[in-house]
């Protein structure tokens, strides 16, 4: 069972089975939160184990709530939750708290937002390539 924490241990969470995908994107927000890849987690599968975390929540370009679960004491986010309809089943998880970092070994199977990719980032080969309307390019 994956597990991981945020910075100073207060929180942790775990997982069971396969993420659903594993994605990066380069959308406003998760270029300021670190740009890391995120983990599609369905939520029956995901579990906090330790600690509460805080919750911000604002309205994401689509319109849609979503919910950035963070620690209170040194400021991690952890996961997301809300966002697009397609995700409402779905925790998006930051795999940079994942304890294995080794996971992360393997390429994202999706980048999202590549419209705002930074030009010096090249395309990931074989990565579903999906815009910022999530429409294949």
């Amino acid at each position: 069972m994956p597990t991981g924490s945020c910075l100073c241990g207060a929180i942790k969470v775990a997982y069971t089975g396969e993420p659903l995908h594993t994605a990066v994107c380069y959308c406003h927000d998760c270029r300021k939160m670190n740009n890391v890849q995120v983990f599609q987690i369905p939520k029956a599968n995901f579990t906090v184990t330790q600690g509460e975390p805080k919750v911000y929540t604002k309205i994401s370009d689509h319109g849609n709530e979503i919910h950035n679960h963070f620690c209170g004491a040194c400021g991690t986010t952890l996961f997301r939750t809300g966002g697009s309809p397609l995700m409402k089943d779905n925790v998006g998880l930051r795999a940079g708290v994942l304890d294995d970092q080794s996971i992360l070994d393997k390429p994202p199977a999706v980048e999202v937002y590549v419209d705002r990719r930074p030009q010096w980032i090249q395309p990931i080969e074989n990565a579903v390539q999906l815009n910022s309307k999530y429409e294949r390019v």
